[in-house]
């Protein structure tokens, strides 16, 4: 009777563990609503692109955007497993951005959480990511 309890116990427990390591959160709603080409780690804006003094930038053949400032010291590069182009569409990326001099990269599985002609919200909801993106295909 003990080892069937330690049996259920030791089930009941793991269910527990891989839900609570495979959940995925919604996009923050900040980041959802902003019309804004930007970056979002962990519900804060990191960088936000600004066509006064920053530069945009598609590689249709690597599937890479890239927003950097105009001295080339900010920037984040996003490159995509395929092009994005409708709403709850799955695709894996890397993105990569600097901080205060040092450059940082997430890889993961992200959705189109918005889409609005060109331009598309990429999301990765994962705990420890909690990454959105916004990138533009150029014409």
């Amino acid at each position: 009777m003990m080892k069937a309890s330690v049996n259920i116990l030791t089930a009941i427990l793991a269910v527990i563990s891989l839900s609570s390591c495979n959940r995925t959160l919604e996009p923050d709603s900040s980041f959802i609503g902003s019309s804004d080409i930007e970056l979002t780690v962990a519900g804060s804006v990191v960088h936000k692109y600004d066509p006064l003094t920053w530069q945009l930038g598609y590689n249709q053949t690597t599937r890479e955007f890239r927003a950097c400032d105009d001295a080339m010291r900010n920037y984040f590069l996003v490159t995509c497993s395929t092009v994005p182009s409708s709403t709850g569409q799955k695709l894996d990326a890397t993105v990569t951005w600097t901080t205060g001099g040092s450059v940082q990269s997430v890889k993961g599985r992200f959705e189109v959480a918005k889409a609005q002609g060109d331009t598309y919200w990429l999301w990765c909801g994962e705990k420890k990511t909690r990454t959105g993106v916004t990138v533009r295909v150029l014409r």
